[in-house]
């Protein structure tokens, strides 16, 4: 192993000198890489939907488009407005002139339902009256009353378009599921064969994935939808008509521009704090400009490698960008510190970049590996875009690691370089070579104190992990304070929540719907559900066709309240629903499918975080089991079943990326090390710091979400690298002199102030995230940032401590470990 190392490093140096006598030609060749790569740039996408976060296979994600397909889209944008009397006659006008203008200019609409066009029916001499609610506008104050009782006695009306107490009302936007061309296909078909003709097996399924998949609404269309509606409530609000506006596409729609609006603020505060920093090391123009350009260039073709592929930039993705410039700038650094200490002391430009490349090249490709091998662990993740960041997050720190030990050769050699000796270089002695130094003596002389100190650390920070609780909510993502925070706890606690569970019940056979024992099963539920609570969840309504069939059967019994029940008889449940459909409306369409097989069920709820609806769903669970179990099946989906299913896919996803990224550099370091027990042993300092991060985000209450999930192995995977280039050091240096304190002190004398850089560059790229608004990425900035330092820490501390252990009985035989 040791001669197949001294090749390797030997295989590198030779490469350097061959990169020297041929810059021009590498140059081209990477450039030619550069540029097919950033050509797909001006292509890329974003999406930061729910359905972002799932696999396009996945059989959550194919359920819901399958129920999309059939019943339209379950999200909605709510308008919320708080007037000073809902009924004041001149109030209503200004809400119709608001719902009309909503239809005339938001695009990719599928319908606005408010108190002005809502359904109403009322019996007159036996016959089903179907009208809008408002079709005979009021104009006296008796009507404006009659007005008022009609919508407060209505119970569909309640918790939908009206407050419990009256004093709020709501606009309801729902766009299109799907892209306008398939809802025009879908609305001809309907044309030429009617609702009642449409043809759909009776066994249909919502959970059956469609053979072709249809074309979601995109973000671009949502951010069209969204963007309109926000235009048109600009246009009306007023102190008396104020309007908040909430709802999953308002969040979808936010975080994009969020993400949009501080992406580049991330690249170019990292740019800046990188050139600062490089300027301090090297004193150089070229020790600032080059590795600038080389991870530049990295970046461009990591990015338009995602755009190549066609998948889009997440909330996740969005951090890849600062990475990789921080994580690109530190194998230059390494490299750059050899190369201009050896030019200062030879002279020899050549000798220097294949010295350069033949004594770091092998420790940067390692790290590049272990930090390679930290995000992969994320790819077998189910949640999309943190398995995307690992498969395209490995890509570009492959791509920075070629740029660095190809490109900035090549680029070195092209340049002229001065050899004064007295030029101030990073080998010099200074503040910071003697502070390293003494860290390493401190450590050799108390191994023991160092050690101990480390463990009580660790029993710390684990009663802090202890405390950590998985958490999937977005909306607490955007900054307190935000419009769209403010609206959605007052649609909690006005309207009872936006959130939809939906379930599809579905029995085999044509019209099984109509059926009275089907139809009281429903009704169970809807009782059942709308007395359900779990902690800081409430469902504000239950709803489904059976809410449609007692308003029916209760008007045409002179509106008698004690007729708002479901008929026992399967003949007039189906007479009574013809003369609904005969009615003009549409209603059905989202209630049931064509031919009466399968029955929706919405449960509307407070928002709240996803981790509470996991205990809400185990309470329903049992009695869906009970009442649609058997020869009658159902599915859960919406809204509320798919944000259960991320936080699942996050817990599942922590354990496995953390398993995966601690196995593969481990596996890493002991083949570097060429010592399984000294690769095992280096690994103390490296575990260490993601405990303590764990600890802090516990004793802060910083949840575990599907960004802070990506600190453990993100920061394993570049702790880990400060300790392959002490570890690569110290091993070299041990074998020439047989001295721990001598190998410690020379290993952080010349490769201790990159490090130190390094560590600095990394942190300060993660502590860039703290300028953020969005508090997701405040958290995963200050944590990952915190890990690394306490990781230096460890290099400079812990390490030399376990080395001192480790061979104080085997003097100058290192081989014995």
């Amino acid at each position: 192993m040791k001669e197949a190392i001294r090749r390797t490093e030997a295989a590198f140096e030779n490469s350097g000198y061959w990169i020297h006598d041929h810059p021009k030609r590498v140059i081209m060749m990477m450039l030619l890489i550069v540029v097919f790569l950033a050509s797909h740039l001006p292509s890329i996408q974003f999406d930061t939907s729910t359905e972002s976060f799932f696999e396009k296979d996945d059989p959550t994600l194919l359920e819901y488009d399958a129920f999309r397909e059939q019943f339209g889209r379950d999200e909605i944008v709510l308008a919320l407005i708080h007037p000073k009397d809902v009924f004041d006659i001149n109030f209503l006008e200004k809400l119709k002139t608001f719902h009309e203008e909503l239809e005339e200019t938001v695009p990719h609409l599928d319908e606005v339902r408010s108190l002005v066009n809502v359904t109403s029916m009322r019996g007159e001499e036996g016959e089903l009256i179907i009208e809008e609610l408002m079709e005979d506008w009021p104009e006296t104050e008796e009507e404006i009353a009659q007005l008022r009782k009609r919508v407060l006695d209505n119970k569909f009306y309640r918790n939908f378009l009206v407050s419990e107490d009256g004093l709020y009302t709501a606009v309801m936007i729902r766009s299109n599921a799907f892209a306008e061309s398939i809802q025009e296909e879908a609305l001809d078909a309907m044309l030429e064969g009617g609702f009642e003709e449409e043809e759909q097996p009776s066994g249909t399924s919502a959970s059956e994935a469609p053979e072709e998949p249809l074309q979601r609404l995109s973000e671009e269309q949502n951010t069209e939808f969204v963007g309109a509606i926000k235009q048109v409530a600009a246009n009306h609000r007023t102190l008396d008509f104020p309007i908040d506006l909430g709802g999953s596409p308002v969040m979808v729609s936010d975080l994009k521009q969020k993400m949009i609006e501080e992406m580049p603020k991330f690249v170019i505060s990292s740019i800046l704090m990188i050139a600062f920093l490089l300027s301090l090391l090297f004193r150089r123009i070229s020790g600032v400009i080059l590795p600038l350009l080389t991870v530049v260039l990295s970046l461009f073709s990591t990015i338009g490698l995602f755009s190549m592929t066609g998948t889009k930039l997440t909330i996740i993705s969005q951090i890849l960008p600062s990475f990789l410039l921080a994580v690109g700038v530190g194998y230059s650094v390494h490299l750059l510190v050899i190369f201009y200490r050896h030019l200062r002391d030879q002279g020899n430009k050549r000798e220097a970049i294949g010295y350069a490349l033949g004594h770091s090249g092998l420790a940067i490709l390692i790290t590049s590996l272990t930090t390679a091998g930290g995000l992969l662990s994320f790819s077998p993740v189910k949640v999309a875009p943190v398995s995307d960041l690992g498969i395209f997050g490995t890509a570009g720190v492959l791509i920075c690691v070629s740029f660095t030990l190809i490109l900035l050769p090549a680029l070195l050699a092209l340049i002229p370089f001065s050899s004064d000796s007295k030029k101030k270089t990073p080998n010099q002695k200074n503040p910071a070579d003697r502070i390293l130094k003494s860290c390493g003596d401190f450590a050799v002389s108390r191994p023991w104190f160092v050690i101990a100190v480390s463990l009580g650390i660790a029993l710390i920070s684990s009663i802090g992990a202890a405390q950590l609780r998985f958490s999937h909510d977005p909306i607490k993502w955007l900054p307190d304070g935000h419009s769209l925070r403010s609206a959605n706890q007052a649609i909690n606690d006005h309207m009872k929540g936006s959130a939809n569970l939906e379930l599809v019940v579905r029995r085999e056979g044509e019209n099984a719907v109509k059926d009275p024992e089907f139809m009281n099963r429903l009704e169970e539920f809807n009782q059942f559900a709308e007395t359900q609570t779990y902690k800081d969840i409430l469902i504000g309504k239950s709803s489904s066709i059976v809410d449609t069939v007692k308003e029916i059967n209760q008007v045409l019994n002179e509106d008698q309240e004690e007729y708002y029940r479901v008929p026992q008889d399967r003949e007039l449940i189906a007479q009574e629903l013809l003369l609904f459909e005969n009615g003009g409306t549409d209603d059905l369409e989202n209630l049931v499918d064509t031919p009466f097989s399968q029955s929706r069920i919405t449960l509307k709820s407070t928002w709240v975080d996803a981790n509470q609806f996991v205990g809400l769903l185990e309470q329903l669970e049992p009695k869906v089991d009970q009442l649609f179990g058997g020869e009658i099946s159902f599915t859960l989906t919406g809204l509320i079943p798919m944000m259960v299913k991320t936080i699942t896919f996050v817990m599942e996803g922590m354990m496995i990326s953390y398993l995966i990224a601690g196995f593969v550099i481990t596996l890493l370091m002991i083949v570097l090390l060429a010592s399984l027990k000294l690769g095992l042993w280096s690994m103390i300092p490296n575990f260490l710091p993601i405990l303590v991060g764990l600890g802090v985000m516990g004793m802060l209450g910083l949840p575990l979400d599907a960004m802070s999930i990506l600190v453990g192995s993100i920061a394993i995977g570049l702790a880990v690298d400060d300790t392959v280039h002490f570890m690569h050091n110290f091993r070299r240096y041990h074998l020439i002199h047989g001295d721990v304190r001598l190998a410690v002190e020379k290993t952080l004398t010349s490769t201790g102030r990159a490090l130190l850089l390094t560590t600095i560059v990394l942190s300060s790229g993660f502590f860039i995230f703290t300028i953020s608004t969005m508090n997701n990425l405040i958290s995963f900035g200050l944590i990952t940032g915190l890990t690394i330092i306490v990781a230096l820490l460890g290099d400079l501390l812990l390490a030399p401590a376990l080395m001192t252990l480790i061979y104080r009985n085997h003097g100058s035989r290192p081989e014995a470990l």
